[in-house]
């Protein structure tokens, strides 16, 4: 058994609400990680410097860095010097065969394989208008949160809307302290992150899961109509 460094219980209490929820399938989770663990990766989560991707649009202003990938932006399963000891220990959770099959208990989602592992960032100013992806029935998508001193109200978290429309906010986390925000990545799923009027920092990892076979690859790849696996 890999070092328990999650809390399920926190996550498996948020099931039903995964299963039930609508238009879109999602949960929100606290405490996700264990708490002295966490802080180990929140004191070395990547510094922001001029490694970090900027991805500035007229739909969104924020940063990423990707773990080691292939031309097709999927994960290499190796060591990472560039990230902590920590980081690399809980890429290695992230993806063994114990975490996945506790994220198909918790939603339902038969995922079998770890496809992206990127790091987010955004300061004040950063942006992200409404979108979907669209990309599978079978597309999971687990957003952490490494951010401390979120108020309520503040704007940053990833919001889950009704359609592309920011007035009609479904749910939008104003805990960013060891967080956990699971979402189904299919037709419904709009999101996105409202500016930040502050002067925060956001920090957080999406991680993307979904059905890998050596014949077919990637289920989203054959099952899309729209298909933008990183979009923050």
């Amino acid at each position: 058994m890999i070092l328990n460094i999650v809390n399920w219980q926190n996550a498996y209490d948020q099931s039903s609400n995964f299963k039930n929820s609508s238009p879109t399938k999602w949960a929100f989770v606290k405490e996700f990680l264990d708490r002295n663990f966490y802080e180990e990766l929140y004191k070395t989560y990547p510094k922001f410097d001029d490694t970090w991707s900027l991805e500035d649009s007229y739909d969104k202003i924020s940063y990423r860095k990707f773990w080691k990938i292939d031309q097709e932006k999927t994960i290499i399963m190796e060591h990472d010097s560039r990230y902590s000891e920590s980081w690399n220990k809980f890429m290695n959770f992230a993806w063994s065969e114990e975490f996945i099959k506790n994220l198909v208990k918790l939603t339902g989602v038969e995922v079998t394989n770890l496809q992206h592992f990127c790091f987010m960032y955004a300061k004040k100013d950063g942006f992200q208008s409404p979108h979907i992806h669209n990309v599978s029935d079978k597309t999971l998508i687990v957003f952490l949160y490494f951010s401390k001193n979120w108020e309520e109200g503040d704007p940053g978290g990833t919001f889950l809307s009704d359609g592309l429309d920011e007035s009609k906010i479904l749910f939008e986390p104003n805990d960013l302290d060891n967080t956990a925000l699971f979402v189904l990545d299919g037709p419904e799923a709009a999101h996105g992150m409202r500016k930040i009027i502050k002067d925060v920092e956001r920090r957080a990892i999406q991680l993307t899961y979904e059905p890998f076979s050596t014949t077919n690859g990637w289920y989203g790849e054959l099952n899309k109509d729209v298909f933008e696996p990183i979009e923050l």
